[in-house]
């Protein structure tokens, strides 16, 4: 076992028997993990790592941002973050998109979230495989 899945279970490690296996994930998923942990991080808010993070959680509210900035803004944090703290990927290539969702149509009052979809792409450099990873963020509920 190389990699450890997260979150990780204490009571299985103390455990010596076939347990064990769960505690272990490929070395696919402990990348996307770790792209994960860095999506969801606020930049700075890793003491003598101020770029590991994204700029999500500083745009997150900001209404005054027009759509295609905050994807620009986002993207480009994200990006230098993984080539920064992942050191497993190259030819990283980072894409977002940010759409509205209508949570509540039947309803007289409209919720209005947002949705971000990230997409990373690359290549693991131990084994020289094309590596993906997509996620969704739903942020900014808004009240109309």
């Amino acid at each position: 076992m190389n990699y450890l899945k997260i979150p990780l279970d204490f009571s299985s490690i103390t455990k010596r028997n076939k347990e064990n296996d769960r505690l272990g994930c490929t070395l696919e998923e402990s990348i996307a993990q770790h792209l994960m942990i860095i999506a969801t991080s606020k930049q700075g808010e890793v003491f003598g790592r101020p770029n590991y993070g994204s700029d999500i959680w500083d745009l997150e509210f900001n209404q005054l941002v027009k759509i295609n900035k905050w994807e620009e803004k986002v993207k480009d944090s994200l990006y230098y973050a993984f080539i920064e703290y992942e050191p497993r990927l190259k030819d990283v290539r980072v894409s977002v998109r940010l759409s509205e969702i209508d949570d509540d149509a039947e309803t007289t009052d409209v919720h209005v979230r947002r949705k971000a979809e990230i997409k990373v792409f690359g290549t693991i450099i131990e084994t020289e495989a094309p590596f993906s990873f997509a996620t969704l963020f739903y942020i900014s509920p808004l009240s109309q």
